[in-house]
Parts: structure tokens; sequence; C-alpha cells
């Protein structure tokens, strides 16, 4: 872990000193007002709900595919980053369109190499337009995933992580495309259920809890996606 810290240290260090060409992340249609101030409360009630970690890490998974999970997470990022001044790194557990637009004349690839090594690369991790926003990419495909988590070194980079960053959030693949999701929770404070209001059933969503809880997962609450009025409702207590 001392080297993973030392690695992302140093990094740091050589990046500020040079000016390579920014990237600007693209901000997407503007939020409703009142799913902006949403995100604030939501990101506030984390804080309180695990104020014993100074950095946290909370993952976000969809119940099903395309019900935007990964926009979520997304704007949820870029506002803990830009309103409250957080430094927030976003992992995309799959490869991720989003993450590769930041990476500038190369191709991104995943976290194979370092848990396998315990050795960082500062090339895994890039700069969303931000200097407190920062993307990367745990595994360079779907097929990999699963070899990435059962890495004895994961751990490690996690806690390597949290001593550079305020939040840390993980966006997974949904329950519907596979199990990666209940795999990635112990590995999180605290993990978010994206709901598309009106689609699923509450019994898939408990089926879909006590699996996480199984692996020793602790599940925050549900976001309901996809009101009519665009405002999702968290729910602060355990199902």
């Amino acid at each position: 872990m001392t080297k993973i810290y030392e690695a992302l240290d140093n990094a740091g260090k050589e990046r500020a000193e040079t000016t390579p060409r920014r990237v600007i992340a693209p901000s997407g249609p503007q939020l409703p007002k009142g799913l902006a101030d949403t995100l604030v409360s939501l990101c506030q009630r984390i804080d309180a709900v695990l104020e014993d970690r100074r950095c946290r890490i909370v993952e976000f998974v969809g119940a099903q595919s395309g019900n935007d999970s990964s926009r979520l997470v997304r704007e949820f990022a870029r506002m803990a980053a830009t309103r409250l001044n957080k430094r927030v790194l976003l992992v995309s557990a799959g490869p991720s369109a989003y993450v590769n637009q930041f990476a500038i004349g190369g191709t991104v690839r995943g976290w194979e190499e370092m848990v396998e090594t315990g050795e960082l690369s500062e090339s895994l991790f890039y700069s969303a337009g931000d200097a407190r926003l920062t993307v990367s990419q745990m595994a360079s495909n779907n097929i990999s995933l699963p070899s990435v988590l059962s890495s004895p070194h994961l751990s490690a980079v996690f806690e390597a992580l949290r001593e550079r960053f305020d939040l840390i959030l993980i966006d997974a693949p949904s329950f519907e495309a596979s199990s990666d999701a209940v795999l990635l929770s112990p590995f999180a404070d605290g993990v978010i259920v994206v709901v598309e209001a009106g689609r699923t059933r509450w019994q898939a969503i408990k089926r879909w809890i006590n699996q996480i809880v199984g692996q020793h997962g602790n599940v925050l609450g549900v976001v309901f996606n996809k009101r009519r009025d665009y405002i999702p409702r968290f729910i602060y207590r355990r199902l």
C-alpha cells in the first residue's frame, strides 16, 4: 500500500509541475434546479451517515440497464467537485465512453495490472476538466472485471486512494447486467440503488439488497429516478 500511495503522491506532484493540454468536461443538459439541490442534499446526507470516514467510498448501481444510473452518478460527482469543493474520484467499473473522452492520445486501460502488481500507474487516472474531479476505469473490458474484484491488492488500492480524495464514487454495472455490483459492495462504505420509478418491483429490489448485505455490503438507500417531477427521492433507512 505504501508503494501505491507514494506513486500517487509523486505522480500528483509531477502533474502539478507540468501543463498538459486541458480537457473540458462536457456539461450535458442543464439539471433541473430541484434535482441539483437534491444531489447536494444527498451528498450532505452521505457525509452525515458516514461521518466516521474522512473519505467516503460510495457505489451507485442501477436496478436495470439503461435507467440513467451512470448519468446520475456523473452529475453527482461533478456537483460534489464544483459546488461542494470536494476532491472526487469517479470510477467506472467497466468500459466507459465517458472516461475514454478524457484520455489524451491513448486508449483507456483498466486496473488489471495495478491490482496484480500493487504498483499504481498515473496513466490510469484522468483529470475531467476540473482539478478536483478525476475519472478512472476499473476494468478494460467486462470479462476482466471479476478478476480485478478478486485481487487481494484491490482493498489496498482503495485505501491508498482514500488518502488523495474526499469522495470516491463507483459507477457499477446494473443488477440486471451482472452480479459484479454485488461483488463490488464490500469495497464501498455504502451502496445507493438507483431505481426507475414505476418499472421495478420491490420484491426484486429487496432480493438484490439482501445479496449485497450477504456480501457484507452496506445499503444506504434507494434513489427513485425518472419520476414525473425529475426529483429522485432518497430513502434514508434500511429496507
